[in-house]
């Protein structure tokens, strides 16, 4: 079940990641609303006029936006993000049968301040 679905996710998330870096490319517009305009993007047809409620509007925004008030959230998010891919790509397995070629015996180094 596990090399299934990591099979499946190879594939589906750069499509995931490219289609909607395509949505976001080619469809952006803007609305104005009370006098504040809203770009956003979807696909939509551009002949045919659309329209929004609030409620969409805020959801729109809650999921385009991304506020923290520290930095270094985005660096964790990151950094997750990162591992997530590389698990993903290379699983343990390979890292396990490295380790033992090299015979590691799985103890670590003394801890080192940088600071």
């Amino acid at each position: 079940m596990n090399r299934l679905l990591r099979s499946i996710a190879k594939y589906f998330l750069p499509v995931l990641f490219i289609s909607y870096i395509g949505c976001i490319s080619l469809f952006t517009h803007t609305h104005v609303v009370n006098g504040v305009t809203i770009v956003h993007s979807h696909p939509y047809n551009p002949k045919a006029h659309h329209g929004h409620t609030t409620a969409e509007f805020q959801l729109i925004h809650a999921l385009s936006h991304l506020t923290t008030a520290e930095p270094s959230v985005g660096v964790l998010l990151s950094a997750v993000l990162f591992a997530f891919s590389c698990r993903l790509f290379y699983p343990a397995t390979r890292f396990a049968h490295t380790l033992r070629q090299w015979g590691a015996h799985g103890l670590r180094a003394p801890p080192v301040s940088i600071l």
